[in-house]
């Protein structure tokens, strides 16, 4: 039992389903598992060990906030320029068109949050949108679980919206050349959004070796 609830909290928090933050609810647990209390506290326990969860004063158990290693970054980012990079060849090859009007809108609300300091900035609309013409589903979460991970790494020699605000102005210009139906350039401009991203993460790297 202990361990049924072991992997039903943690696969909660890789994927996504509970957020940074969240407070857990044993209750919750209790009732969606059927078992006791007890192998649901020591699984919190081991979690909390392992860096998953943390207790805080007043709050109780939280999702404590992941921190991600440069390597791991560059190697998302990668991971995430090949995949975009083939979505928009298969728009291009398919003659498919998303829906720019809301793909607009949804950068509009973005660029709202960043410059009111919004605390509830989310990527999850804007990659949606971004990509309703990709017919496999499980392509598709890999694309946002791996862009979602990836403002878990630090910028600490950057404005805190530095990861938005680099999403914000890269998705501005690929909605441009998707209505111009220039898809080689969106597919450059995806480069030059990782490219800078992982520069800065290499910049901080060097600087804390000297």
């Amino acid at each position: 039992m202990q361990q049924k609830a072991y992997d039903y909290i943690k696969q909660n928090i890789l994927d996504g389903t509970w957020e940074n933050e969240v407070r857990l609810v044993e209750q919750d647990i209790v009732n969606s598992l059927s078992i006791s209390r007890t192998p649901i506290r020591e699984a919190i326990s081991s979690l909390t060990a392992e860096g998953y969860l943390e207790k805080e004063t007043n709050r109780g158990v939280i999702v404590k906030k992941q921190v991600i290693s440069p390597k791991e970054f560059i190697e998302r980012s990668q991971l995430l320029e090949m995949l975009l990079s083939s979505y928009f060849f298969q728009l291009q090859a398919k003659y498919l068109m998303i829906d720019t009007e809301e793909l607009l809108k949804t950068l509009n609300k973005m660029e709202h949050d960043l410059k009111t300091n919004s605390h509830k900035i989310t990527l999850d609309p804007l990659l949606t949108c971004l990509l309703e013409k990709m017919e496999n589903d499980v392509m598709k979460q890999l694309i946002i679980k791996n862009f979602n991970q990836l403002q878990y790494v630090t910028f600490p020699h950057t404005e805190n919206r530095f990861f938005y605000q680099e999403i914000v102005l890269s998705m501005n210009a690929i909605h441009q050349h998707l209505v111009d139906k220039s898809y080689e350039l969106c597919r450059k401009d995806v480069r030059v959004l990782f490219n800078r991203l992982n520069l800065e993460v290499i910049d901080h790297q060097i600087e804390e070796k000297r």
